[in-house]
């Protein structure tokens, strides 16, 4: 026991107990009761120092006492009497201290005890209070329900976040009904469970008393009794609002990621790939691959890994992104694809870099355009030029024949009108081909109704440009002379067109015939005109084959023929 005397000093102290008492003993009462003085002593001895000590003082009581004796005549002599004495004194004495030491014993154990049950008191209230003050200080729901699932009891911290301004008012409710759909179906298993002896947790979207929508991690578990038994169940709800809604956020961003068209990667910050959406595996031909295997350096061509290296990455460390035209490879094809990069730090909580993004655009599409556009515009161009040089053939023709500078004026007109018919048909064709019936019935529309005066029947063919730009200023050439000399000059006389493909390729032909009855009679003039050279010489020039104007008396007629490749588009080729 921490404290207790040491040996010497134990019977040194018995010692000296005795021997005081022997002194007083011998000063004040001489022979008289030799031994009455040395039990209460002995008795203090044993009850302060212990049973051993008590018995050293127990001996030395009764050698003193017997010493008092032994000045009895004879000297040095005992009696028989004082010896038993002596003896009895010692046995008693030694039996009182043998009592004293078991109370003493019992004092101690009763001071230890209540010792210990003082700690037990200050533990248990201190884990009381500590108890208390979790249950207070938690943002968890911590409630205990009944067998039923009636609430009994519910945190202080609970209340807070379940919006519960009075307990009192929801005491004994049925817990599951605070719970409704799938939530309440969860809430009823897991208290079923938490019945038979067994933890189960769900995660549910239930309001607070305030109707305040939130979402929570559930945990119900059986609470043993003494008996061993379960008469309670645990609840523990857990406000994962903000984590759900993190969550669903995140999962919004990575269906963005997935269902872009574009592709989109992470890296990490030695470049290597950790991250790709389907888009991007489309891109580059790595579907069904492991991409952690590869480096942001495999997706380029060799020649652009420096540039990538050296310029890229440093630029977006230091200005936070980087974008430019660069070129991905395809794995698997080796196809070259030119791609808008797009680069950007990826950083954690902190600021710190962890990685990079990337939102590449494939730029195939766009850069076909560009050069089909290209093109489009050299061949526009050239176009262009070659209506010029017809327009200016046609005005220096019209006005070297012309007698009449307000007619001549009418003339260039009319013809430059059949112009515009041609190339707004060529225009809406990016300058690449021309519907045949198309240009017809725009060549013709102005001089009489199609279907009616004028009657068209052939198949659907496409012109070349060059030719379509010759045939729709001869049609005008011979709508004009219909309408001012021939069959379209009167109410009854009508005109046919009618075009037609002969044999077989590549030796098959193309005809195109103009024919005009019912109008006046007709009579070869004495003077061709520039309407008449126009016809003949263009059409043969673009055509390559023959045309040519028979003056018949019911009708004037022109015939077309030439090689249907000459001015037919065949299979898409001009």
């Amino acid at each position: 026991m921490a404290g207790r005397p040491s040996f010497l000093a134990r019977y040194g102290l018995s010692s000296l107990a005795v021997g005081g008492v022997a002194l007083l003993r011998s000063a004040m009462f001489a022979e008289f009761a030799p031994w009455f003085l040395f039990t209460p002593a002995v008795v203090v001895i044993a009850l302060l120092l212990g049973g051993g000590a008590g018995l050293w003082a127990t001996l030395l009581a009764a050698l003193c006492a017997s010493i008092t004796l032994l000045d009895v005549p004879p000297v040095g002599a005992l009696s028989l009497m004082p010896v038993v004495a002596s003896a009895i004194f010692i046995v008693t004495t030694a039996g009182l201290v043998g009592l004293v030491v078991a109370l003493r014993h019992a004092l101690i154990e009763a001071d230890a005890a209540r010792t210990e049950l003082m700690r037990s008191a200050a533990a248990a209230a201190e884990r009381e209070a500590f108890l208390t003050s979790v249950l207070a200080s938690s943002t968890d729901c911590i409630k205990v329900l009944d067998l039923d699932g009636r609430l009994t009891f519910m945190s202080e911290g609970g209340q807070r976040v379940m919006e519960v301004s009075d307990f009192n008012a929801i005491a004994g409710c049925h817990w599951p009904d605070f719970w409704t759909g799938q939530g309440h179906v969860e809430a009823l298993a897991a208290l079923a469970a938490a019945r038979e002896g067994r933890a189960q947790s769900f995660v549910g979207r239930a309001s607070t008393i305030r109707g305040t929508p939130k979402w929570w991690h559930v945990a119900l578990s059986p609470i043993r009794n003494q008996d061993g038994g379960y008469d309670r169940i645990l609840s523990v709800s857990r406000d994962i609002t903000a984590l759900r809604e993190s969550e669903d956020e995140r999962e919004h961003f990575v269906r963005l990621a997935e269902n872009s068209t574009d592709f989109i990667g992470m890296l990490q910050t030695d470049g290597r790939v950790f991250y790709v959406n389907d888009a991007a595996r489309r891109m580059v031909g790595l579907d069904g691959a492991d991409v952690t295997a590869l480096a942001m350096t495999d997706f380029f061509l060799p020649e652009q890994v420096a540039t990538v290296t050296s310029e890229v990455l440093p630029a977006v460390d230091r200005d936070g992104h980087w974008s430019g035209e660069l070129t991905f490879r395809h794995f698997r094809t080796g196809e070259l694809i030119p791609v808008l990069y797009s680069v950007f730090p990826v950083t954690d909580i902190d600021g710190r870099t962890v990685g990079y993004g990337t939102v590449t655009r494939d730029f195939r599409a766009r850069k076909q355009a560009e050069e089909e556009l290209r093109l489009l515009n050299g061949e526009l161009a050239h176009r262009l030029k070659n209506v010029l040089a017809v327009v200016q053939s046609v005005t220096r023709q019209t006005l070297r024949n012309a007698s009449d500078v307000q007619k001549a004026s009418q003339d260039l007109s009319a013809r430059l009108v059949a112009l515009g018919a041609a190339t707004d048909v060529l225009t809406n064709a990016s300058w690449r081909s021309a519907d045949l019936r198309e240009l017809i019935e725009r060549a013709l529309a102005p001089h009489g109704e199609i279907g009616v005066r004028i009657l068209l029947d052939g198949p659907c063919l496409t012109l070349k440009p060059q030719v379509a730009v010759a045939l729709a200023l001869a049609l005008h050439e011979l709508a004009t002379n219909a309408a001012k000399y021939g069959a379209l000059s009167n109410d009854a006389g009508r005109v046919d067109v009618i075009w037609q493909v002969r044999g077989e390729a590549p030796e098959a032909r193309f005809r195109l015939d103009w024919r005009e009855q019912g109008g006046p009679p007709v009579a070869e003039p004495t003077r061709r005109g520039f309407g008449s050279i126009l016809i003949e010489r263009s059409l043969r020039s673009y055509f390559g084959g023959t045309a040519g104007i028979e003056y018949r008396p019911d009708g004037l007629t022109f015939a077309m023929d030439t090689q249907l490749g000459d001015a037919v588009m065949t299979d898409g080729k001009a």
